[in-house]
């Protein structure tokens, strides 16, 4: 396992991106693209400032159509269908299999116990996702919270990674879910970690990456 941590948001990026440009092994995915990959990257941020800085990063190359901020609250907050994604993370976290997660679970569990180690919401149903001919499945699998110093942390379990691309939307969304349950319980935010199973980036995106890891 490889754990990483920093300040913010963006510290933590660059040392996951030049972490696997270094020691990332090379393969080709189901799609024929060549891809570097460490497994299992554990990334903590330990400040809320900034969260959206490697969004906006991103969006200077002027090369893709990233979701706003606020569309990537709503894909983790919505509690409604999504018509603007495949699944909504929002929807599962709130109704997978008709069971509320965070209202009627996390928020009274970490009400009446703080110091559980129950805080478990999952995002991946084997019911609707173990499916041979399903083609898309979630990336994101859970997140726990857990209170310690009288604070709410967060860790997000990614099976499947673009760390380039797709960690700075997920680690918005542990972030706004996170704040969500952590007003509710009227605690401040610790820290927030991911944990990528498959942590990749793609050939595509090197020489980006390389700008993001020497710009200051």
């Amino acid at each position: 396992m490889v754990e990483i941590k920093g300040k913010t948001a963006t510290e933590v990026w660059k040392k996951i991106l030049a972490t696997i440009m270094k020691e990332g092994e090379s393969f080709k995915d189901r799609r024929d693209r060549i891809c570097k990959e460490t497994l299992n990257i554990s990334a903590t941020i330990q400040t809320m400032e900034g969260i959206i800085k490697p969004i906006e990063t991103l969006n200077k190359f002027n090369k893709w159509v990233y979701p706003t901020p606020d569309q990537i609250k709503k894909s983790i907050i919505y509690k409604g269908e999504s018509s603007e994604y495949y699944y909504n993370y929002g929807k599962r976290a709130f109704f997978i299999d008709r069971v509320n997660q965070i209202d009627d679970y996390i928020i009274p569990l970490l009400k009446k116990n703080p110091t559980s180690k129950r805080g478990i919401v999952v995002f991946y149903s084997p019911k609707r996702d173990t499916l041979p001919l399903r083609k898309e499945t979630p990336s994101v699998v859970m997140i726990n919270f857990n209170v310690k110093n009288n604070k709410l942390n967060s860790t997000m379990v990614i099976r499947s990674n673009d760390m380039f691309h797709g960690w700075p939307g997920n680690i918005a969304q542990a972030y706004f879910l996170t704040e969500y349950v952590a007003d509710e319980l009227n605690y401040p935010i610790g820290s927030i970690s991911t944990f990528s199973i498959s942590a990749h980036i793609f050939e595509e995106q090197f020489e980006d990456i390389k700008k993001i890891i020497r710009h200051q």
